[in-house]
């Protein structure tokens, strides 16, 4: 599964109530990022729970390791940070520097951390 299409994932398009007058009327729910840090951490659910069940979820991710493109998923094109807000980066890139994986089942394993050497 490629990182785009679970960030596509919270792009929702269904028939609700109106709050007001509890009509259906046809809503599109949407994830879209106010503000970028100059560093961001992603977190992926990797558990699924379904009532008294628990699963671990061993979909494979796919995501690059360098210009990871978030430029359409920005609501205003700013940066975090005051002084970066004059120097605007065209495209909204990141390159990734760690990934920590999960060995195991849901009552126990171990964590493992793998970091990019800038050296």
């Amino acid at each position: 599964m490629m990182l785009g299409k679970i960030i596509s994932f919270f792009v929702l398009t269904s028939n609700r109530n109106c709050p007001k007058c509890q009509k259906p009327q046809r809503a599109t729910k949407q994830l879209k990022i106010a503000r970028l840090p100059p560093i961001l951490i992603i977190h992926l659910k990797r558990f699924h729970y379904a009532g008294p069940w628990r699963d671990k979820l061993n979909t494979f991710v796919d995501y690059p390791l360098e210009n990871l493109d978030l430029t359409k998923h920005v609501l205003s094109g700013r940066m975090a940070s005051d002084s970066q807000q004059n120097q605007l980066p065209e495209k909204y890139l990141y390159d990734l520097y760690g990934v920590t994986n999960h060995f195991g089942t849901l009552s126990g394993g171990h964590c493992m951390s793998c970091l990019r050497n800038l050296c």
